[in-house]
């Protein structure tokens, strides 16, 4: 697991954190996997990769994905 520390984006935020936050984003709210997609600016196939594990987010999207979780509270 990539364990990165992104200090621009987030202190002590490590990537696993960010998909920890998304998945219990995808289980708590009331969006589709397809709005949390378009949402992040993802295919929704994207989505469900990085929840299942299969391929991590590139490093150029873990900005966007931390800004968007901090925007919903669950950052």
């Amino acid at each position: 697991m990539n364990t990165t520390t992104f200090l621009n984006v987030c202190p002590l935020v490590t990537t696993e954190d960010l998909l920890k936050a998304l998945g219990r984003y995808t289980k708590e709210s009331n969006e589709s996997d397809r709005r949390t997609a378009a949402m992040l600016g993802i295919k929704r196939a994207t989505l469900i990769a990085w929840l299942q594990g299969a391929d991590p987010p590139q490093k150029s999207i873990l900005a966007r994905l931390a800004g968007f979780l901090r925007r919903v509270g669950y950052l």
